[in-house]
């Protein structure tokens, strides 16, 4: 506590006062709840010991209340921890008193950005969950969640601002959570790395070994196998062994094997149980779970791609003006378009029906309300089902009876078109975007509808679903 001896400041009873804040100093071992500490602007922790600076950074970081897991915490004579959970989750590190009217504007920035915050409930764990984490980026103005490897991870991987709020043996939930955001583009993946899992526990601490195709076993010795080119044996390596020395004697035709790739090679290994006799070339790979004992083949685990990501302008978007889930309810009510689950097999026949014949053709087409949120949000979701079924009314009368659209999120629309000249959807889905932007202004206001789309032709290299991906990403991220 030395270092917060100031003449300018005084501490009294872990309480600094400046510019209108109070800052409290949580001491190295302190028994004090955090729920004393609501009204509190930011907190100054002390960060001798590892395991307790941990824990006072979980326990406000995994609060419900955005008065605890959005409150500053800056570390004192903290050491520099290979800990992702404490580097990731404080908001700097102060070293003297000096620092604090530094600090004190870091703390007025963060409580600013809070008042920008939408505080509607969300209606379900994901989107309540997910909303406090944006609310957690968006006041500490960052737009990237980030895996940090972790021997105390039940998965080796870690997000410190979403597994803060799980149990370490529940980090597989983390890599579900984050699926879920994807899937609503409130962020954007890059590969990192691919783990694969227990297909019981989902855990990923996994012991790999070679085993014995009959039972099992992992005693196994290996050997190189040796062909002698004059005579043709093949056999193993020990076969060609003498107790003398160490030259190699064929034990059919006698002759010695002087020189590998002249008289003899090495083609591959044979294995040889030590359990049941077995002798074979091709082990088995099985891997067996440390969390639960079960153990299976490695086909059958569980794989999952680990990536960092970054928020989109969905994203961004949602920390102020809340979370709207995909309109899978709605998409089987509004007439004219199909849902997600029907679009996917629409175009999966779609992109066969080309594949076995190359005179038939197919557009795919994505279509970008940039700006949307801020007029649903206006709507409220009574009138925005009927702006829906108008837009799609619209869509409708531009394309051919035979085309489909699927609304994929409230900012992005798909629509197949068959068989037309890729020159020619792009000449209709401009015509589209024209005519909403006139049905919205017309009807709201004034308000000026920002549209952006997108026509390919569908592809046979890659799959329709990675391609209307790559569509989706292109529109947010160009226009970013």
């Amino acid at each position: 506590m030395e270092a917060l001896k100031s003449k300018v400041f005084e501490m009294h009873k872990n309480v600094i006062e400046h510019n209108n804040l109070k800052f409290y100093v949580i001491e190295n071992e302190s028994t004090l709840k955090i729920e004393h500490l609501i009204d509190y602007n930011a907190i100054i922790l002390e960060a001798i010991d590892h395991d307790f600076t941990r824990t006072i950074l979980k326990k406000f970081r995994a609060h419900s209340n955005p008065n605890f897991y959005l409150k500053p915490i800056f570390l004192l004579n903290s050491k520099i921890q290979n800990d992702p959970f404490i580097e990731q989750l404080h908001d700097g590190i102060l070293l003297s008193a000096d620092q604090i009217p530094e600090k004190s504007n870091e703390v007025h920035d963060i409580e600013s950005r809070v008042t920008h915050l939408d505080n509607e409930p969300g209606s379900t764990f994901e989107i309540q969950l997910f909303k406090k984490i944006l609310n957690y980026l968006y006041t500490r103005e960052s737009r990237n969640i980030k895996p940090y490897t972790y021997v105390h991870s039940s998965i080796g991987y870690t997000y410190p601002i979403v597994s803060v709020n799980f149990e370490l043996f529940e980090e597989y939930r983390v890599l579900e959570i984050l699926s879920w955001a994807e899937a609503e583009n409130l962020i954007w993946p890059d590969f990192i790395d691919r783990a694969y899992f227990c297909n019981n526990c989902k855990a990923g601490h996994l012991s790999y070994r070679e085993v014995c195709p009959t039972c099992d076993s992992a005693n196994m010795k290996s050997q190189d196998l040796v062909h002698h080119f004059p005579c043709g044996y093949i056999g193993p390596i020990s076969d060609f062994k003498n107790n003398i020395d160490s030259t190699l004697n064929c034990p059919k035709c006698s002759k010695n094997l002087r020189h590998i790739g002249v008289d003899y090679d090495k083609p591959s290994l044979i294995n040889h149980c030590q359990n049941c006799n077995e002798v074979f070339q091709d082990y088995l790979v099985k891997a067996k779970c440390v969390h639960c004992d079960q153990d299976g083949d490695v086909q059958y685990l569980l794989s999952k791609d680990i990536n960092s990501y970054k928020l989109t302008k969905k994203g961004r978007y949602a920390a102020t003006s809340g979370i709207m889930g995909k309109m899978t309810e709605q998409e089987d009510e509004i007439f004219g378009s199909v849902n997600s689950k029907t679009f996917f097999t629409m175009m999966y026949y779609e992109s066969e029906r080309m594949k076995h014949n190359n005179a038939f053709r197919a557009n795919i087409a994505a279509l970008q309300l940039e700006n949307i949120f801020d007029l649903t949000r206006k709507l409220g979701k009574s009138r925005e089902k009927a702006f829906y079924t108008e837009l799609v009314h619209i869509i409708r009368e531009n394309i051919r009876s035979t085309d489909f659209i699927n609304i994929s999120n409230p900012s992005m629309i798909f629509i197949c078109m068959i068989d037309t000249e890729l020159t020619t959807s792009n000449y209709y889905v401009g015509k589209i975007c024209e005519k909403l932007k006139e049905l919205v202004v017309n009807n709201f206001n004034g308000f000026e509808l920002i549209t952006e789309f997108r026509v390919e032709s569908l592809r046979k290299d890659i799959s329709f679903e990675k391609q209307m991906k790559e569509l989706s990403k292109y529109l947010i991220e160009s226009h970013d």
